[in-house]
């Protein structure tokens, strides 16, 4: 995969957010195109998978305004270092709740956990490191 789209309402706050929560940051061999306002901004962590941020003024939150979920794959430690900082990342889920260790959900051959970015923009940590991580949660 080169690209998932999504839909912002404000370039800078959505990166900015999305460096916070999953480590990715500007792409820039592809920094033309959003400084010159017609975008998308390319985000990625390996320069390989990035997510395009496309700035649209009907991206409201609670609403489905792209794709219907991104699911980013990590392993065990990536997964459960994203665990242990939920409290300060302040994530929320569709309905605006917070989300807490409790939400993670056990697949019973992967774990995941669900959030929205700022926009409503549906979002999912998983891995498949499934025993480790069913050992390390206890």
């Amino acid at each position: 995969m080169d690209h998932v789209e999504l839909y912002v309402t404000d370039w800078d706050d959505a990166a900015s957010w999305y460096e916070r929560v999953l480590g990715v940051t500007p792409e820039t061999t592809f920094e033309e195109w959003w400084q010159t306002e017609v975008g998308p901004l390319m985000l990625s962590v390996d320069e390989t998978t990035k997510l395009a941020l496309f700035e649209r003024e009907s991206a409201v939150r609670g609403q489905e305004v792209s794709p219907h979920r991104i699911a980013f794959q990590t392993d065990v430690d990536g997964f459960l270092s994203f665990i242990d900082r939920l409290e300060t990342l302040e994530l929320t889920d569709r309905d605006g709740d917070p989300v807490t260790p409790d939400d993670v959900v056990d697949h019973e051959l992967s774990y995941s956990i669900y959030f929205t970015d700022p926009d409503g923009n549906w979002l999912e940590l998983t891995t498949n490191d499934y025993d480790e991580v069913a050992t390390r949660l206890g």
